[in-house]
């Protein structure tokens, strides 16, 4: 496969998984507006927006321990309230971890191998976005509590 139609797949389908989140990119970018205005309301919708996110099945990490063990360490923070750096770099350290032992190998068989599965590799993109865009929310919502 030429190097130009690999990057057209990959664009699509970044897009196609970009598309599928409207909603939830919305919704991360209405909390950080909210955190302005309200910094304690935008805490109650971060929690409901990342409990909900992160419930989701597994989000393509069964068998990947430590990525498990950073999920569980997320949502215990979020059950408790804590929305301060070690929630941030529990996130941050879930992302990496992702991206490199869930998303990259994903990505690489998408590239070689024109049958690939579509649907399976725009889940887990969709996932790696959500879970960045959760960290981009909270080390927003970071900054603004630090001014405040």
């Amino acid at each position: 496969m030429s190097r130009r139609k690999e990057i057209e797949r990959i664009g699509s389908l970044f897009n196609a998984a970009s598309d599928m989140n409207k909603t939830f990119l919305d919704k991360c970018s209405e909390t950080k507006f909210l955190a302005v205005r309200d910094y304690y309301r935008a805490e109650d919708e971060y929690i409901k927006l990342a409990e909900k996110t992160l419930s989701i099945k597994g989000l393509g990490i069964t068998g990947i321990e430590d990525c498990c063990s950073y999920l569980i360490n997320i949502k215990s923070q979020l059950e408790s309230g804590q929305l301060n750096t070690r929630l941030i770099d529990a996130l941050g350290a879930l992302r990496a971890r992702y991206l490199e032992y869930v998303l990259r190998p994903a990505m690489k068989h998408y590239i070689h191998n024109e049958e690939s599965n579509n649907r399976e590799l725009k889940t887990l993109y969709s996932n790696a976005l959500k879970i960045d865009n959760l960290l981009e929310v909270i080390q927003f919502m970071n900054k603004v509590q630090r001014v405040e």
